[in-house]
């Protein structure tokens, strides 16, 4: 009995080197399939990605669809976190040329929004969606267009703000419904695009500064934001009030 859980425990061992062997070779299938896709050999870039993604499947014992970020650590594993995002991206838009796979299609786009949301990179990647979305060349338009929101828009982050007032004050509960309001325009996007692009590391400025971050919160931000979120409170809470 003893000798053959020692073959077992064995077994296992190999095994796991086997696979710890395999996804050191991840990067190549991934560096594969970025030169079809540039080539637009999209059947062998397909191939080759979900080569890659079955290679990380593997080494975390589970299956490409079920893979998470939180199999990672958000800080060592960022490139690599970024670079599964941008996987699923190029597989969501090759699924998205054949009407047979649109299945396949929507779960990509919902594991690249997996992947970006919460992530330093997350606003690179709203604009990489936008851009591909004013194309019009989708054939799941909608899908792709749900798919910016729920990474851009519907993000309840808002950086300044909460800074300022906190994540649950009514003040920013106020200003991520006129967010969700304006979005609705092609000049609202562009406002949020820009206050993404620049918010955090002006937020993580200030963090790393106590002293600056109260002189700017005191005499800078709350004034502002507390006179902006008056003029704009009686519209966002009519429109609260009709949707």
């Amino acid at each position: 009995m003893a000798k053959k859980k020692e073959s077992k425990e064995l077994k296992d061992d190999r095994k796991r080197e086997q696979v710890v062997e395999l996804y050191r070779t991840r990067l190549a299938h991934l560096k594969r399939a970025q030169a079809f896709v540039k080539e637009d050999r999209m059947a062998q870039g397909v191939d080759s990605y979900n080569k890659y993604l079955g290679i990380l499947a593997l080494y975390f014992d589970t299956t490409e669809d079920r893979l998470s970020p939180t199999f990672f650590d958000a800080e060592k594993d960022m490139t690599e976190l970024l670079l599964i995002s941008h996987a699923y991206w190029d597989l969501a838009k090759a699924y998205d040329r054949s009407p047979n796979l649109q299945r396949d299609c929507f779960r990509c786009l919902e594991q690249f929004t997996k992947f970006s949301i919460g992530f330093k990179y997350q606003h690179v990647n709203a604009q990489i969606i936008r851009k591909f979305n004013n194309k019009k060349q989708a054939h799941n338009l909608k899908a792709f267009e749900a798919a910016y929101q729920k990474i851009q828009i519907s993000a309840k982050r808002c950086y300044v703000a909460t800074m300022c007032f906190g994540f649950e004050h009514e003040k920013t509960e106020t200003l991520r419904h006129f967010k969700l309001k304006i979005a609705k325009y092609n000049l609202g996007l562009d406002f949020i695009d820009f206050y993404y692009a620049y918010s955090p590391a002006l937020v993580n400025y200030l963090e790393a500064r106590p002293a600056a971050k109260n002189l700017f919160n005191t005499f800078i931000a709350r004034p502002l934001l507390s006179t902006f979120i008056f003029f704009i409170r009686p519209y966002v809470h009519n429109q609260k009030a009709h949707s």
